[in-house]
């Protein structure tokens, strides 16, 4: 299905005057969020991880045909199905959402991060491998225009580049990121990515009208592996 590209910009240029930076009240739950595609699937995966001992206390993935294509400076619209179906799966509600992908520093100000944050209502942070948008100067990406600053960089198993998604401070998100730095990259993150490299080996043959690969056991068992989850159904 073609992206029509002016009615995109014009959702994204309405949708970031929702975006808001503000404290986050309690973090103690934090989910990563992950997309990978295979011969015209999009397998989407969220990990929720306990701040405090690093341990997985949720995961939820979902399989779906991918029938938005790759359009730079759009990608949410390519992977907003997947993320979102994947996240409503959870039953552990986490306080703030990683996103593999760039919140404000982009364009028009909306990138996935920032697109998934108002969508769902959540604090989210975008946690990208390459710039997108912006001057980097030092450890800090820059409006051209404003010289407002939009991300800041940091090393974790490479370079990131840290944004506000929307409903979070850019130092809070930069913090928690941080923190959440492992020698294999940030957690959330590795262990979202990880599973849609696992999910990518199921063989598909039912989908719903929407869809929808109709989930079964193999799925969950995918989604759980390693993560040391009771071993219970999706829905």
């Amino acid at each position: 299905m073609p992206l029509n590209i002016e009615k995109a910009k014009l959702i994204q240029l309405q949708l970031a005057k929702k975006v808001e930076f503000r404290k986050v009240e309690k973090i103690e739950k934090v989910a990563g969020l992950d997309v990978a595609y295979r011969k015209g699937l999009a397998y989407g995966a969220v990990v929720v991880i306990d701040v405090e001992t690093k341990e997985v206390v949720d995961a939820a993935c979902v399989i779906v045909k991918d029938v938005v294509p790759y359009v730079p400076t759009y990608l949410a619209f390519r992977e907003i199905t997947p993320s979102i179906r994947a996240y409503l799966k959870l039953r552990e509600e986490p306080d703030v959402i990683m996103v593999d992908g760039h919140g404000i520093a982009h364009p028009r100000r909306f990138g996935i991060a920032a697109h998934i944050g108002v969508v769902l209502k959540k604090p989210t942070i975008g946690v990208a491998k390459s710039l997108l948008y912006g001057l980097e100067i030092d450890n800090a990406v820059l409006d051209p225009n404003s010289r407002e600053v939009l991300a800041r960089v940091i090393y974790c198993r490479g370079k990131k580049y840290v944004s506000v998604g929307s409903y979070i401070t850019l130092e809070e998100a930069v913090e928690l990121t941080e923190r959440l730095c492992t020698r294999e990259g940030v957690l959330p993150l590795t262990l979202a990515h990880r599973t849609t490299q696992r999910l990518k080996n199921i063989s598909i043959s039912k989908f719903d009208q929407w869809g929808e690969a109709l989930a079964n056991h193999e799925d969950w068992h995918t989604c759980s592996r390693h993560h040391g989850l009771r071993n219970r159904p999706q829905h």
